[in-house]
């Protein structure tokens, strides 16, 4: 062989030796890398630190996800919570990490899916409630996360759930606890879906499966396996919480009793003033967000699912951020005469606050 011809394979020999001892290097990052890109610095707490906490007043509030009836009163009395473990799989058994404290007084909220508890320092975890496979909630993106679970479920997660599958004799166990671990792979698929189009509005969150431990009156802890996540707790307001009420708007007689509809108005003063240029900023992101409704409703055939609950300006910035949202088939919406087109029950509300900014005149 030739001398310049073996230098030549020897320094190849020696790229494709460099190149196989780093095995990531030039290939795509799979979707859960991507997911918790960045979240280890964002969702960072030094427990030796005492954070300063947020200020009550200044946490988003919703007085009516916040109540409950007399019957979940008394069973959060009986059994209170007590704290959350992050759960997975390792030397060949069920693992526990990451303990987060609770406890009743931190309950701040509740939604269709989710109970919410602030967590000791500035951030939150939000506690999958208990739903039946029949929900609406489990649709399209259920069945494809069921045909590539190892794509959403880290490689511990999927071990984590085949090895509780063999500590339970009972079929419906079983199928349970696939249907949690799917349903963990579904927050996340409906998170990504929107992290993907408008990263800067959607708090970052992380995803996990959880034990939530329960206190018993005869001192035996409740443990239920549960999916989780946790974000950042920010200081801001609900979309609802910038609105008042004072038009009303004319539909029949009984629609006016039962279901009355307001004109929704911008309170500009009611947490101080606000200038036109962050008036401008918050209206070009809702604006984005209407693209994206779009955008998901004819290409992909979902609704985002957004409602004022999901939504809140932050303060002092007065920011546009989304949480806690969910993505619907859009075969389970029936159309009004108003409205064809489901996605656009979504998008006139946001129109309509957006012109209540009176940012034309």
């Amino acid at each position: 062989m030739p001398e310049g011809e073996s230098r030549f394979k020897t320094i190849k020999d020696k790229v494709f030796s460099l190149w196989n001892q780093y095995p990531r290097w030039g290939k795509i990052p799979q979707f859960l890398e991507l997911l918790e890109k960045g979240l280890d610095k964002e969702l960072f707490h030094d427990h030796e630190k005492q954070a300063i906490p947020i200020p009550i007043e200044d946490l988003p509030v919703d007085e009516v996800l916040r109540q409950s009836g007399s019957l979940r009163k008394f069973y959060e009395w009986a059994f209170p919570v007590s704290h959350v473990f992050r759960i997975t799989h390792r030397y060949n058994r069920e693992y526990l990490d990451n303990f987060l404290p609770l406890s009743q007084q931190d309950y701040i909220g509740r939604g269709s899916y989710k109970f919410v508890y602030k967590l000791p320092w500035n951030q939150v975890v939000k506690i999958g409630k208990s739903k039946l496979p029949s929900d609406a909630l489990f649709g399209s993106l259920f069945k494809q996360v069921g045909r590539n679970m190892d794509q959403f479920l880290k490689k511990e997660e999927i071990d984590l759930k085949n090895y509780l599958q063999k500590q339970t004799i009972f079929e419906s166990n079983r199928d349970e606890i696939e249907f949690k671990f799917k349903r963990l792979g579904l927050e996340r698929l409906h998170y990504w879906k929107l992290k993907s189009l408008i990263p800067d509005l959607v708090i970052p969150t992380r995803f996990f499966m959880g034990l939530r431990i329960r206190n018993t009156p005869w001192k035996v802890p409740s443990i239920t396996l549960t999916p989780c996540d946790q974000q950042t707790l920010l200081p801001g307001k609900h979309l609802k919480e910038f609105t008042i009420r004072n038009e009303k708007l004319d539909q029949n007689a009984i629609l006016d009793k039962f279901f009355p509809k307001w004109k929704l108005n911008f309170d500009t003063h009611r947490f101080g003033i606000i200038s036109r240029s962050k008036l401008k900023k918050i209206a070009v992101d809702f604006n984005r967000v209407i693209e994206v409704t779009k955008f998901l409703a004819e290409e992909e055939k979902l609704i985002f699912d957004v409602h004022a609950e999901n939504i809140i300006i932050t303060l002092p910035d007065f920011e546009l951020k989304i949480f806690d949202f969910h993505l619907f088939d859009d075969f389970l919406y029936e159309p009004s005469e108003e409205n064809p087109n489901p996605e656009m029950d979504h998008i006139k509300l946001i129109e309509e606050f957006i012109r209540s900014f009176e940012l034309d005149k």
